[in-house]
């Protein structure tokens, strides 16, 4: 067995290598073009002055976030790169190597260079950043984006039907339909938060131990099912036209992507100002933390409005510093316990747990929630943790609230 996870392992890698380099090499061929281009009136200046010209405002943005996107990606990883330097001191190193060589066969010696190549600092911290989001990615690009699409388009016809009026396609419809998406993405995404059945497949969102742009591309394959479910009959009944969220779901996937942007390509992240009006790096940088200060808060992609209604806004403080990743002990560069792990879990969980009633209970209550004690769910946990420090967890929404109850 012990052998059968060692071959697994190394083909991981091996995948891992291959996709990463053939994907970063079209990302920045791509990145390249578009730049070289742009100084030519076209490229990634024609993709955000056309929309321009036809008045299609939201494209010219999306165009320039999808650029920026990109950008950060690259300087994330040159970044990397540039900290951990694996050519310092090359010339010791090589000597080095040359004597351990010496005296091994040819196969031996290959094994001992590959071995030295994976010990070396920036490999075994891209391994730790990146594998597993590679991996995620190239897995879901033939599922779960197929899958979504087609939910999508086969279940608006359906509910439509049902709905209790149509939106018009003004200014204020849009915010509207905005606000229903918002709302619909908040409660798939709070329950994904709170239900641990569906925390099985939203788990692999939160796995990465550290934030870049590529924590965008981790998501169970299957979590479109129960996602396009919820949001579908809701967006349908409340009067948002299908092709209103069509427009969204590129708005809502473009922002998405780029709040993931790490501490190494966007310091700060709060964005000013607008971290009033908008869902940032930061707020989402607080959703990704494992810290009981911050977990289960900033459900929104775009508009924090409902998490500001129910509660959940949480803004990043200074005294505490973000976390990142899940709270039991995994290995991130384990594609299997990684993407699949809280899954395991649960099945041996319920293995373990008598009757039905608690089985159904531990499958559909909270993460951390046993028949026994309730003490590990992240509420508790926050609640515990703030005690004597409640100022901490006050939102914007608490402070009004006391305001006008004074």
């Amino acid at each position: 067995m012990q052998k059968v996870k060692s071959i697994w392992r190394s083909l991981e890698n091996i995948l891992f290598l291959g996709f990463a380099i053939s994907i970063l090499y079209v990302t920045i061929g791509s990145f390249i073009d578009g730049s070289i281009k742009s100084f030519m009136g076209m490229g990634y200046l024609n993709n955000m002055a056309d929309p321009i010209q036809k008045k299609i405002y939201y494209q010219s943005v999306m165009a320039l976030l999808s650029m920026l996107t990109t950008f950060f990606l690259l300087v994330e990883i040159i970044r990397l790169f540039v900290i951990m330097n694996p050519f310092k001191n090359l010339k010791l190193k090589l000597n080095q190597l040359k004597l351990n060589l010496q005296g091994h066969p040819f196969s031996s010696q290959l094994s001992i260079i590959f071995k030295r190549i994976q010990q070396t600092t920036f490999i075994t911290e891209f391994f730790r950043r990146y594998k597993s989001n590679f991996l995620a990615k190239v897995f879901n690009q033939y599922l779960s984006k197929l899958i979504i699409i087609f939910v999508y388009i086969e279940m608006m016809p359906f509910f439509q039907k049902f709905a209790l009026f149509t939106v018009q396609k003004n200014w204020y419809g849009w915010l509207y339909a905005y606000l229903m998406w918002e709302l619909s993405y908040w409660i798939w995404h709070y329950a994904a938060h709170r239900v641990r059945l569906f925390w099985c497949l939203h788990s692999p969102h939160h796995a990465p131990a550290e934030m870049n742009l590529t924590v965008a591309w981790v998501h169970f394959f299957a979590e479109g099912y129960y996602t396009a479910a919820i949001q579908v009959p809701i967006l349908m009944i409340l009067g948002v036209r299908p092709e209103m969220v069509a427009i969204i779901l590129v708005i809502d996937g473009t922002w998405g992507t780029f709040i993931h942007a790490g501490e190494d390509a966007f310091k700060n992240g709060k964005l000013g100002i607008l971290e009033k009006i908008f869902i940032t790096p930061s707020h989402h940088r607080v959703h990704h933390a494992k810290n009981p200060l911050y977990m289960d808060t900033n459900f929104c992609v775009l508009l924090p409005f409902w998490d500001w209604l129910f509660g959940t806004l949480q803004n990043e403080k200074d005294e505490v510093k973000i976390e990142y990743g899940i709270t039991r002990q995994m290995d991130v560069t384990n594609f299997i316990d990684f993407y699949f792990g809280e899954c395991i879990c649960l099945y041996k969980d319920l293995k373990q747990t008598k009757g039905l009633k608690n089985k159904l209970a531990l499958a559909f209550m909270p993460p951390g929630w046993t028949p026994e004690s309730r003490e590990k769910t992240s509420i508790v946990v926050r609640q515990n943790f703030l005690v004597g420090q409640e100022q901490l967890g006050k939102t914007s929404r608490d402070y009004i609230l006391e305001k006008l109850k004074a």
